[in-house]
């Protein structure tokens, strides 16, 4: 898989981070496999996040300075439903990303051990995951 981070923001520091990633972001691919369910993330320039989960809104801060980042404090509201297991999976990963890579049209948040979480600005089936296994 080819990666270009996005060198202007390198040296950027938060909440200047959002230049290259503010906005909405969908999964398409969760530590190498398709995204199980409809998930997505949006950064604001004020150093904020927020997204839906399959059951529950979500939110938190940013801190670091391009390509490193951390998603701290996730909070979220307390519905429950059958995909109780893929949400809390994929807060989990997000609690773990260290950093943000930029390739083309994807958002890369990279954690330890290789897990890497993907995303789109679009969603649909023309947007294959290119970090899964196969590229679905």
């Amino acid at each position: 898989m080819r990666r270009l981070i996005l060198a202007a923001s390198l040296s950027f520091a938060f909440p200047a981070y959002a230049e290259g990633i503010d906005g909405d972001w969908h999964l398409i691919g969760i530590e190498g496999q398709p995204a199980p369910a409809p998930l997505s993330i949006s950064f604001a320039t004020d150093g904020t996040f927020s997204g839906q989960a399959p059951c529950n809104r979500f939110f938190g801060t940013v801190t670091g300075t391009l390509p490193a980042l951390s998603l701290g404090s996730i909070g979220a509201t307390r519905m429950a439903c059958p995909e109780m297991a893929t949400e809390a999976a994929y807060f989990e990963s997000l609690d773990a990303m260290q950093s943000a890579e930029l390739a083309e049209d994807r958002l890369f948040l990279i954690g330890p051990e290789g897990r890497v979480l993907e995303f789109a600005r679009k969603t649909g089936e023309d947007m294959p995951c290119l970090s899964c296994a196969g590229g679905n």
